[in-house]
């Protein structure tokens, strides 16, 4: 996961925040976007895997109640931390226990004797869920388009740093195409099908017509 880029769209299906407080987020620099920064209109934000944790790890801190500045002590330290197992990990802010990150459990907010409450997320079953995550968005689909007549089987294959599908005809070589989203991508299928087929028909009448 670590050479994968996210775009805004797969990062919203992912980590289950709203597209303003990401914008928020990464103009506040809570949690920015550390493959590519937006630089004008126009431009994307692409985040790496560790920063869909560290969106994960906010979005269910701030759902606890924890405040915006001990967030930002704990997505400095979870960076920190980003290159070493994650595994049995604790914060401490202020002097005091504030909340933990354990791979003890998914979530747990308990009161200590002081009226204290101490957050504990497994960061690791995070990770987990986002890489099952990954998974299921990234994977190809099949569609069959129908074009003259005939059925085509075509592979839409999710792009996660730009959105939308880059699609292949398996079975014409060479009809490659890209869509927006999915209905764009069987659109821009049948058009790319149905040209594949009228360059192939002239080749071959241009053969055909060749003198022996």
């Amino acid at each position: 996961m670590s050479g994968t880029g996210f775009g805004a769209s797969a990062v919203l299906k992912l980590t289950g925040v709203s597209y303003r407080q990401l914008d928020y987020w990464a103009r506040t620099r809570l949690v920015g976007s550390s493959i590519r920064q937006a630089a004008g209109r126009g431009s994307r934000r692409v985040y790496s895997f560790s920063d869909l944790v560290a969106l994960r790890v906010v979005r269910q801190l701030r759902e606890a109640g924890v405040s915006i500045q001990t967030i930002r002590r704990a997505v400095r330290w979870l960076r920190n931390h980003a290159d070493q197992p994650l595994s049995t990990l604790a914060l401490t802010a202020q002097g005091k226990r504030v909340f933990a990150l354990t791979d003890d459990l998914a979530k747990l907010i308990d009161s200590t004797g002081g009226g204290q409450v101490v957050l504990a997320i497994s960061v690791q079953s995070v990770a987990r869920h986002l890489e099952r995550g990954v998974t299921e968005i990234s994977a190809p689909r099949e569609v069959t388009i129908r074009v003259r007549g005939r059925g085509y089987k075509a592979v839409l294959t999710p792009d996660l740093e730009v959105g939308g599908y880059t699609v292949e005809v398996p079975e014409l070589p060479g009809c490659l195409t890209e869509g927006d989203d999915l209905a764009d991508a069987k659109r821009m299928a049948k058009d790319a099908v149905d040209l594949w087929l009228s360059v192939t028909e002239s080749q071959n009448a241009r053969t055909r017509a060749r003198p022996t």
